[in-house]
């Protein structure tokens, strides 16, 4: 089975998706290293550039093991964690190296001003480390959402997220107020009153996070679709059809004789909430879909035409043309489950101009709880997500 990864990343641990916003809605980020919230500032805060978290280099240090260094005149960076295990990027050419001189498809390291910012989640992944997200809780700052991100070595066990943000409870407000807190208009006194001829200076604006306006990709089009019903039950398919509710779109869900046998009432239930129903056949004879497709009729009362599965090629009974079949074919697609993570999953979504994409998930527990995010991120980015019929051409 041939799977296209459109771009390979391996990371370390988050679990949302981090939308890239505009300036007219800037989401701050604080940073925490293991159970300490570094101090809220233009020195601390992450650079965000196509959903990629880049941070300032410098905040990797002992308390994870992984230290860093800048070279500004040459504009290189390395992270290292000793002479034997580092990576250099180079700011100018947008490449990163590692000791062994292999170039990283990684994304390049950013200077801006007198800093360097280097990609978090590949560094995590490189060295060992590993990172979440969590939100602060509106009744903390309900001026507006603010999330944490936290860098710890692999294996770290702290706070968890609820405790921490307890903990840093009003430290978070403080930080944040302080951050924002506009320019002091109480005048000067008396003995340091600047005269008439002496212009009074000018209140230096709030600073504002560095953040990059996401690119679209309105024409790519993405074709979601989902198998294997069993694997997570009725729990995990109700919680999928509420998470694809939410979102209105219409997928196609392709069952096979088990399926059907386990959960006809299951698949009625997905039918009527406006979803394509697909045969996912194992063996690729005719017999086999001649039984699945009654089965199927027989149990749910559904006629289905279209079908699919793990071929490289079209099941020879397709193949010949002599059935009225649609075929939905697999070879060119993504593929995801519970060992993935959102993360994972977006980047390897194409993002080739005028391009079409499979995304097929089993359904798991896993992939209701990534579902939400993944969709996120093709309505932040503004993809086209088309469903699958009987009448759609097959990519």
């Amino acid at each position: 089975m041939k799977r296209i990864v459109i771009v390979i990343a391996v990371i370390c641990a988050a679990a949302i998706i981090i939308p890239t916003v505009s300036h007219a809605a800037v989401t701050p980020y604080f940073i925490a290293i293991n159970d300490t919230l570094l101090p809220f500032n233009d020195d601390t805060m992450p650079y965000i550039s196509g959903g990629e978290i880049l941070v300032p280099h410098w905040i990797f240090g002992d308390d994870v093991g992984v230290w860093s260094v800048a070279v500004e005149e040459l504009e290189r960076v390395r992270v290292y964690r000793s002479d034997r295990k580092y990576v250099d990027f180079y700011i100018k050419d947008g490449i990163a190296e590692d000791q062994d001189g292999n170039i990283l498809q990684w994304p390049a390291a950013r200077r801006v001003g007198s800093r360097f910012y280097v990609p978090l989640r590949y560094i995590c992944d490189f060295f060992g480390l590993t990172y979440d997200i969590f939100e602060v809780s509106r009744d903390i700052i309900p001026q507006e959402q603010m999330r944490i991100i936290r860098i710890r070595p692999e294996g770290y066990s702290g706070l968890n997220a609820e405790t921490f943000i307890g903990v840093y409870r009003n430290s978070l407000r403080d930080a944040y107020n302080d951050y924002n807190a506009p320019p002091s208009t109480q005048p000067p006194s008396p003995s340091i009153m600047p005269s008439d001829e002496t212009p009074s200076p000018s209140p230096s604006p709030s600073p504002t996070p560095i953040i990059e306006i996401p690119p679209s990709f309105s024409d790519v089009t993405i074709h979601h679709s989902f198998y294997n019903i069993s694997a997570g039950g009725m729990d995990v398919i109700l919680e999928l059809l509420d998470a694809i509710a939410a979102s209105d779109y219409r997928f196609c869900f392709f069952v096979n004789v088990d399926d059907i046998r386990n959960n006809a009432g299951l698949i009625r239930r997905v039918s009527g909430n406006g979803h394509a129903i697909g045969i996912w056949l194992t063996e690729g004879t005719y017999s086999e879909y001649i039984e699945t497709s009654a089965l199927l009729f027989e149990a749910t009362k559904i006629k289905t035409v279209l079908v699919s599965g793990e071929f490289e090629e079209e099941p020879a009974f397709i193949a010949t043309g002599e059935q009225e079949v649609v075929f939905w074919g697999t070879s060119q697609s993504v593929f995801y489950d519970d060992t993935f993570l959102v993360e994972e999953v977006t980047a390897m979504i194409s993002q080739e101009s005028g391009a079409r994409q499979n995304l097929i998930s089993s359904c798991t527990e896993n992939t209701a709880l990534m579902l939400s995010g993944i969709l996120s991120y093709l309505r932040e980015y503004e993809y086209s997500i088309a469903g699958i019929t009987e009448t759609t051409e097959p990519v």
